[in-house]
């Protein structure tokens, strides 16, 4: 596709996007909640839109072409197990905390300001390290799809949303989420269709089989259970998800929604990561892109890529960047939505400029995954009483040193790809062992506290 064209097409997709939220006028509550108002459909699209970023289009390839049968379904397990923690706990939380906007918020009423604090820069972490993945797959996508500056794709997309968000706040991100969602659908619909038309299916399965995709060992078992374990305690701390669920106009829509988005959610990660390991087996070699490079990018197809990679983005940065700076305003610095625009305006520019370093989308989801993992037990275990901030500061900074301790005595730093830092195996998957660590030390420092402060 012309490169000039691509611009314009990137740059019309977006326009309309912003002129959609021209007439949206939100009070000072609505820059970071709805007033308990949404239903079933919408709750469904936003929670799909919001939580189906361009990294879809990578990340689980990338799990794909590296791993085995058990690390794509694993993955796309690991996409929709959010959703039942919030089928579970969201309308609990939102009983506890009817006046709430974010988790921090309900942890300040259980646990004290301070573990308010600590998990607010948890959750910052890990939306930032989800944003920045978010960035670095527009450089690695659309150059490939198009003769495009990955950096300039970055800065339209981040003007626009602060743009839009600067003005309306987490109303327009909501709003825009259910005309994305449509599109999303759509256009993924579309994608696979021709997808398959390029290809029979018997040859795909074929493909498939030499990538690994029905052969079940137990390394894969683990790098999958490692998955499920690091993203669902990891997306529990997304706080895009926590607007939406405090927006929710009833505990039967919430719970409606949620199995809806995450049925969603684990049939697109399970095609994807089904199309990663049809690359691998067709030896192409650059794992991030082993679905994208599949495709005959003629101009309907690059057409097609090109309006899905755009939506696919912007709903999660501006779900992304919202949220973020609705946790710093309201949990951090406590304040309103004037210093949040400020807040929002830096971390872009901040996400964009790391996003530049990247080389791998899955590893800057791992590094945060582990954080969240040594803090999820703790947060939700006493959810009626009221308990100290040391409830949740001991068991997260020990868990968290155990983690680092184990990868440091019993992981060989020198052939291990991740480090010290990165919790990965040999394979460069996510290793079980790291998170097992970290989770079950949690669970029993907590335990024992509990009996011990009593």
């Amino acid at each position: 596709m012309n490169t000039l064209f691509t611009y314009l097409l990137i740059f019309g997709l977006l326009f309309v996007i912003y002129l959609r939220t021209t007439k949206i006028h939100s009070t000072e509550q609505e820059y970071f909640v709805l007033n308990k108002t949404e239903g079933v459909m919408s709750l469904t699209l936003s929670f799909y839109a919001s939580g189906m970023g361009l990294w879809i289009l990578t990340s689980p390839a990338e799990v794909a072409w590296y791993g085995l049968g058990y690390d794509i379904y694993g993955y796309a397990l690991s996409a929709a197990t959010p959703f039942l923690l919030i089928y579970f706990l969201g309308p609990k939380i939102a009983t506890l905390t009817p006046d709430g906007a974010t988790l921090p918020q309900f942890i300040e009423k259980r646990y004290g300001q301070s573990a308010q604090k600590l998990v607010s820069c948890i959750a910052v972490l890990y939306m930032s390290a989800f944003l920045i993945a978010e960035f670095a797959s527009i450089n690695f996508l659309f150059p490939a799809i198009s003769n495009v500056s990955g950096l300039i794709v970055s800065i339209f997309i981040g003007l626009t949303t602060f743009l839009y968000l600067s003005k309306s706040g987490f109303k327009a991100s909501y709003v825009t989420d259910k005309l994305q969602g449509v599109g999303l659908i759509i256009l993924l619909v579309s994608l696979f269709s021709i997808w398959l038309s390029q290809n029979t299916f018997g040859e795909l399965v074929s493909f498939s089989k030499i990538g690994g995709a029905n052969t079940f060992e137990f390394f894969s078992f683990k790098s999958a259970l490692a998955v499920v374990v690091a993203v669902t305690a990891a997306e529990i701390f997304s706080q895009g998800y926590w607007q939406r669920t405090f927006s929710s106009e009833s505990t039967k829509s919430l719970q409606k929604a949620s199995i809806f988005a995450g049925l969603g959610c684990f049939i697109t990660i399970l095609v994807l990561g089904f199309a990663g390991s049809v690359g691998a087996g067709k030896g192409l070699e650059n794992p991030s892109l082993s679905f994208i490079d599949q495709l005959d990018l003629n101009l309907p197809m690059s057409f097609i890529l090109i309006c899905l990679c755009t939506l696919l983005v912007t709903s999660s940065v501006d779900t992304l960047e919202n949220a973020i700076s609705s946790t710093i305003s309201l949990d951090l610095v406590r304040k309103g939505s004037n210093e949040a625009r400020y807040i929002t305006a830096a971390l872009i520019v901040a996400s964009i400029i790391c996003s530049i370093y990247v080389t791998s989308i899955f590893n800057v989801f791992l590094v945060a995954d582990l954080f969240a993992v040594c803090m999820v037990f703790p947060v939700f275990y006493k959810l009626k009483n009221k308990s100290s901030s040391l409830y949740i500061f001991i068991p997260f900074f020990v868990s968290l040193f155990m983690s680092y301790f184990y990868r440091y005595v019993f992981i060989d730093l020198s052939v291990n790809p991740g480090g010290i830092f990165i919790p990965t195996d040999l394979y460069g998957l996510a290793d079980l062992n790291t998170f097992l660590v970290g989770l079950i030390s949690s669970i029993f420092i907590t335990i024992a506290y509990n009996k011990i402060a009593k």
